[in-house]
């Protein structure tokens, strides 16, 4: 590659593999509740294909990942070993080995899972800077918004849609009311990772909402730490001109004081 586009193609990729990995990544959660549908064949069918389009694009994301960084830093080692792992986890899934889960099988989809929201939390947390209350307020709605989708799609009491948010809003916030509670395996699952982000999203947004009333009170303080420092400095240079009129009348007094002696002389 010609060494003057090889900056070039590094700034493409490393922003192109931002959605190739998210959207990989989002693929594998609808993929693990396809699954689920063991009385639809169509249903599992298309979780294994999810699974698979998951792990393609994952693993087009480490492939570009591990060819930027050949002559950098190993920074993102861990990172990449993380994502390796998901898409041999997605290619592992995409397998039909049964029809019921074993225990075993069990604990290794959701240890999937957790790897899964883990990576995505840290992609987010990765592009989501302080201060940025509005974006944040905006993530958090998106993820309530599909949590409540998701509900009404797995849980059977849930009749439409608003329960379905109502229902993602009072797992999020830990409140359970218990007018609505997840009643199958499914949806008891997607609740436990909901609770999960859940505490994550609220734990930004409260921390942003701080930060922004400190920063408001740092600023306060800024702008008198500027107005005294700009206070200080008027006095300085007053001083300063004072000592240099002083100064002045000194040489002129010392100059009369030897005019007179060498008269006197």
């Amino acid at each position: 590659m010609n060494q003057s586009l090889y900056p070039i193609t590094q700034r493409f990729l490393a922003w192109f593999s931002r959605p190739v990995l998210f959207a990989g990544l989002l693929l594998s959660i609808p993929a693990f509740y396809l699954l689920l549908a063991t009385d639809n064949q169509h249903l599992v069918q298309t979780g294994h294909t999810l699974y698979l389009v998951a792990a393609g694009l994952i693993a087009l994301d480490t492939y570009w990942k591990w060819k930027g960084n050949r002559r950098q830093s190993n920074r993102h080692s861990g990172k990449m070993v993380l994502d390796m792992g998901i898409t041999l986890g997605c290619l592992i899934s995409a397998i039909q080995f049964s029809v019921v889960w074993s225990p075993v099988e069990w604990l290794l989809r959701l240890g999937l899972c957790a790897a899964i929201l883990l990576r995505i939390a840290m992609l987010v947390l990765q592009h989501m800077k302080p201060g940025h209350l509005v974006q944040i307020i905006t993530l958090a709605l998106l993820m309530l918004s599909s949590a409540g989708a998701g509900f009404y799609w797995l849980e059977p009491n849930v009749k439409n849609y608003a329960d379905g948010v109502w229902l993602a809003f009072t797992t999020v916030a830990t409140v359970g009311y218990g007018d609505i509670v997840p009643s199958t395996p499914s949806s008891k699952i997607f609740a436990v990772f909901i609770v999960l982000l859940g505490y994550a999203m609220f734990s930004i947004v409260t921390a942003n909402i701080a930060a922004l009333f400190v920063g408001e009170e740092e600023k306060i303080f800024e702008r008198e730490l500027h107005a005294d420092i700009r206070l200080l400095n008027r006095e300085i240079g007053a001083l300063r001109d004072e000592l240099r009129r002083r100064d002045k009348f000194l040489a002129e007094l010392e100059h009369k004081v030897r005019s007179l002696q060498e008269k006197q002389h």
